[in-house]
């Protein structure tokens, strides 16, 4: 079902982008690469379910925790759309060498920007569409709002989501989203069975859950 590909590598300068640890770096700052390859690696697998098992066309990259996402999309379908949502702050510096919009929102499942992103035409809520929420989140700071986006995906949509916390409360955090097999993994090791990867785990669990069309959406939505 999922195809395995390497990660993509934006060209020119490294931007500037939201690191998995909630910072901004700045080119020539250090970023644990290992990390950010194996969260690169992580949504090029999701990236080329969605696009090519799911026909998902469009993506709202929530976070912007990795350079290179809206490349990988466009490398799998040219023609879906990709929005980043970078933290306050952060939007200003985020250089989108893919030319996709950059829009500010703090919080993860803020419905009012979601709403903002479907009257302003930037998605169509009426058919699917992907919400990246990776920007990984701890015990401490689970993710908000989800509720509501799983209701306004009135055509259907995925949401995928990495974690420090506990395995529980990541499961827990999907509600109501239901997650795809094999549910929560290692970033590293997901979809494939832990026993079926040799490599060392990353200590960073992730997933990835769907909301079902209600009806009146696209025919591609499987």
């Amino acid at each position: 079902m999922f195809r395995q590909r390497e990660p993509l590598r934006p060209p020119g300068p490294p931007p500037r982008v939201v690191g998995l640890d909630g910072r901004t770096h700045t080119p020539g700052e250090a970023v644990p690469a290992e990390h950010v390859r194996l969260h690169q690696a992580f949504l090029g697998r999701i990236i080329d379910y969605l696009c090519a098992d799911a026909g998902v066309r469009q993506f709202v990259d929530w976070g912007c925790p990795v350079p290179g996402t809206a490349d990988r999309v466009r490398s799998v379908d040219p023609d879906a759309t990709v929005v980043h949502i970078a933290p306050q702050g952060a939007a200003g510096v985020l250089v989108a060498p893919d030319h996709a919009p950059v829009l500010p929102g703090d919080g993860v499942g803020s419905e009012s920007l979601l709403r903002r992103l479907d009257t302003g035409g930037l998605v169509d809520l009426d058919e699917p569409v992907a919400v990246l929420m990776t920007r990984t989140f701890c015990a401490d700071s689970p993710p908000t709002g989800l509720d509501a986006l799983h209701r306004l995906m009135r055509g259907g949509g995925y949401l995928a989501l990495t974690s420090t916390a506990p395995r529980v409360e990541v499961e827990r955090a999907f509600a109501p989203f239901r997650p795809l097999e094999p549910g929560v993994a290692d970033l590293a090791w997901w979809p494939y069975p832990d026993e079926d990867v040799a490599a060392e785990g990353s200590g960073v669990l992730a997933g990835l859950g769907r909301a079902p069309g209600r009806g009146g959406g696209t025919t591609r939505w499987r």
